[in-house]
């Protein structure tokens, strides 16, 4: 029997290879129980690194990865602390409905301002996210803590033709620890800022022997923030949350099958301001014909309102009405793989359910003029079986069929309150006046794949895949008022809600269509010799329209009705081209890998402004919508390593050059100081701006990663404290820098140019641990220097001060307690 090992190895080094890696690492088949059981051992026992220097050296893709010994230690536990270890990967999270995972820049707001339209409920993302072998679609599935990892890997370019779904740029690959049949338990507790407290729990074991195991692992995240509300006490960008993960895995004469249930929540205080921003002056808008608003901000409130301002400092907020942010997710999971004869069938079946009550903030300054709130309920099932041919043969291959279907209702309202009826001169406008907008969107997609890998000789080899998938996307958006029955009448409520920036009453009506993607890779690889694997890539990479779930009517200044934004728009089109290196040097001390790509992309889904439509006297009506736009071209360079310089330390680099530039984007949307109020005698402000030949912002151009550990036997070191004292230790301590390279936050025509300069967050660790693993305490920090990056800005406007995007976590120290059990 081939060992599971030699499995991974050779997944790892196949076409599609991310997909199936973990397919084998997440389950071993054996053809006897016991053989299943001697290696699962031995993979538990497998040296810190080994697989990751595997992988690295053997992918025939570009790939970045982080193993299970190395999250431990430095206690990774959000997708955050990974994208600081792997080349060209932005999670970009703030809380489960706003979080926008990137790679390569691209995500449904990352490298672009006027993206933000796209409703993550309905949406095809080009980044895709696959935990234990199964493909979850909505990004609030991500959420959690990661606190059983086996192994993180970042998979880069088209994605679908080995299994899971289909996608344009990439997958964030996640396996957890499978059952194992040595009785193991874990607790660790750790204590840091901000009176954080985190506690984990793994145990593990047989529960028949040779047949049957179980693995539960639990965690519990509480802390405060490190905003404080000046009003309330609470504090913004804190830690509440906890989840538990169960596991059954069964082993036969032939068949093995692992269950998994995950149970996940939190209530934090993420979603203050426009989903953390905050307050760092009056409004100071210039309109780029040269004229100014005719109040700033703090005029206005000062005139509608007679109040004051409070505070322009945007970790000292005054809001209003402020409240936790909810959130529970539940997934269901099992992987059933039966041998027969010299073949693997495997049978994946999926549930998810996810639930977000959002409870935003009036606003800051103690105002209580409306707040926007969205909450998304989703529902996904999948289905896939796989076929996989015998390894080392000449020929190897995957096959299968793959089907989804996602369920998403969301509701997103306008809430009035207090101050709206004088802020907007609309004495109708009481509290307490909503308005709703409530969207479905249904997916159901099926698809059959193969991807097979012909080895020409022990040098040559050629990866081809091909993936159909047939979808079918359903939408409908229905707008409605909660008004009050004996207060100023319908007509006038209704007219203030208009003026207040509510919508109307209108019903699109359910619409349906049906796409046809087809992806499809060739993937040629050449071992040049033991130290030299040279790699190409040309993909096309497909997803189907998505659910414009802020669709509407266009209406002129009457209210007459001129048409319907789309509901569902055009599918997106990916080409992509790459070429790379994986190299080995130093009798394997040292891997370097280097990889080229060019990437083009057809009818991206991001906002445009459509004004084809004109009034009663003919003037234009501006409306921005979810749609497409023409072409954008992504390029760049990647390179990912570890050296081992001197025994017992590792120097891990990475970093990437990624350059996105819209190439046709005729009819974007202009940004605030390009629409200046329309006065006689003067120009009128555009309709439009083109984007193309414009490089994206909120991208760098440059980001690198460079990391070191290093570990040091002391022996018992202990052993003076007395008896139990005199096991030996080992010392160790880790250090990580991400820096990336000044980033452009404005539209490029804007009046006002902001950069973020370049910054560096770097972390850093030090420890002791048992030889035998029953032992291990650490003290550690991260963003050491307290570095305080800004992600937005903007100058406001005569409704908004001037604001920055805040960043997610200041400087925190820690320490952590781990103790094996048995």
């Amino acid at each position: 029997m081939r060992s599971f090992l030699s499995a991974q190895r050779y997944l790892s080094s196949s076409g599609g290879a991310v997909i199936a890696y973990v397919f084998a690492a997440g389950l071993a088949v054996s053809a006897r129980a016991q053989d299943a059981q001697i290696e699962d051992v031995r993979v538990g026992l497998e040296p810190a690194g080994r697989r990751e220097e595997t992988t690295l050296r053997e992918a025939p893709r570009s790939v970045g990865f982080v193993d299970a010994k190395k999250a431990e230690e430095q206690h990774l536990e959000r997708l955050s602390d990974f994208s600081q270890l792997v080349p060209n990967y932005r999670p970009n999270e703030s809380n489960p409905i706003a979080s926008r995972p990137a790679i390569r820049g691209v995500s449904s707001t990352v490298g672009q301002l006027n993206r933000g339209s796209i409703n993550p409920v309905g949406a095809e993302f080009d980044t895709g996210y696959v935990l234990d072998n199964v493909f979850w679609k909505y990004a609030g599935f991500q959420a959690g803590d990661l606190v059983d990892l086996a192994s993180f890997e970042l998979a880069l370019g088209p994605q679908g033709t080995a299994g899971g779904k289909n996608t344009t740029v990439g997958n964030v690959v996640v396996s957890t620890q499978r059952p194992s049949f040595e009785r193991r338990a874990t607790l660790e507790t750790s204590f840091a800022s901000y009176s954080r407290i985190i506690e984990k729990l793994n145990v593990t074991g047989p529960i028949i022997d040779d047949r049957l195991a179980y693995r539960v692992t639990a965690y519990f995240d509480k802390g405060d923030g490190w905003i404080r509300d000046q009003v309330t006490g609470a504090s913004y960008l804190n830690n509440d949350r906890w989840g538990v993960r169960g596991q059954l895995l069964y082993l036969g004469e032939d068949v093995a099958d692992r269950l998994i249930f995950t149970y996940g929540a939190q209530h934090e205080y993420t979603a203050i301001g426009a989903y953390t921003t905050g307050p760092v002056g009056n409004s100071f808008l210039v309109y780029a014909n040269g004229t100014l608003p005719a109040r700033t901000y703090a005029q206005n409130v000062a005139l509608r309102l007679g109040k004051p301002i409070l505070t322009f400092d945007p970790y000292r907020p005054y809001e209003t009405n402020a409240g936790g942010f909810g959130e529970r997710h539940l997934m269901v999971s099992n992987e059933l793989n039966w041998t027969l004869g010299r073949y693997t069938l495997s049978s994946i079946t999926a549930f998810g359910n996810s639930r977000v009550i959002g409870n935003n903030p009036f606003g800051n300054q103690e105002l209580e003029i409306n707040v926007g709130v969205f909450a998304p309920l989703v529902d996904q099932f999948s289905q896939e079986f796989r076929l996989s041919s015998p390894k080392d043969e000449r020929l190897e291959w995957t096959t299968g069929l793959y089907s989804l279907y996602e369920n998403a209702w969301s509701r997103t309202y306008t809430r009035f309150g207090a101050d709206a009826a004088a802020w907007y001169n609309r004495p109708a406008l009481q509290r307490g006046l909503q308005n709703n907008r409530d969207s479905k969107s249904r997916t159901f997609s099926i698809a059959g794949y193969g991807q097979g890998t012909y080895h020409i000789d022990e040098a040559f080899a050629l990866t081809f895949g091909l993936r159909d998938s047939y979808e079918i996307k359903e939408g409908s958006v229905f707008s409605w008022d909660q008004l009050y029955a004996n207060r100023h009448g319908f007509a006038p409520q209704e007219a203030a809600i208009r003026a207040g920036g509510g919508q109307p009453f209108f019903d699109t009506g359910g619409q349906s269509k049906t796409f046809n993607s087809v992806t499809g890779i060739f993937n040629p690889q050449y071992k040049f010799n033991d130290n030299l694997l040279f790699h190409a890539l040309v993909a096309r990479g497909e997803k189907s329209g998505a659910i414009n779930n802020s669709a509407q009517p266009i209406l002129d200044g009457s209210l007459n009705f001129k048409g319907w934004q789309p509901l569902i728009t055009k599918p997106e089109t990916s080409w992509d081209y790459e070429i790379g290196v994986n190299t080995n040097w130093l009798d394997d001390r040292l891997i370097a890998n280097f990889n080229f790509y060019w990437s083009d992309i057809y009818n991206f889904q991001t906002s445009l402004t459509d004004a084809s439509y004109t009034d009663s006297t003919g003037q234009p009506i501006r409306t921005s919508y979810l749609g497409n736009v023409g072409h954008l071209r992504l390029r760049g360079f990647e390179f990912v390593g570890r050296w081992n310089p001197l025994e017992r330390l590792w120097l891990s680099f990475n970093g990437a050059y990624t350059e996105a530039r819209w190439l046709d984007y005729a009819n974007a949307t202009p940004p605030a100081d390009w629409i200046w109020p329309a006065t006689a005698g003067s120009p009128s402000a555009p309709l439009t701006l083109s984007r193309s030949n414009t490089r994206w912002e909120n991208l760098p151009l440059w980001s690198f990663n460079v990391g070191a550990n290093y570990d040091h036997p002391l022996g018992p070191a202990f052993r003076d404290l007395g008896p139990g004292w005199d096991r030996p230790v080992t010392g160790f301590g880790y250090v990580n820098v991400a820096w990336q390279d000044k980033t452009q936050l404005t539209n490029p025509y804007s009046v006002f140019q902001f950069w973020q300069p370049p910054f560096a967050i770097v972390n850093a660790g030090l420890g002791v641990r048992s030889d035998d693993e029953r032992y291990s305490l650490s003290v550690w920090a991260k963003n050491v220097f307290d570095e305080r990056p800004i992600y937005s800005w903007s100058p406001g406007d005569p409704s908004n001060p001037a604001t920055i995007g805040l960043p997610s976590q200041p400087r925190v120290f820690g320490g952590t307690l781990r103790v094996r059990l048995m």
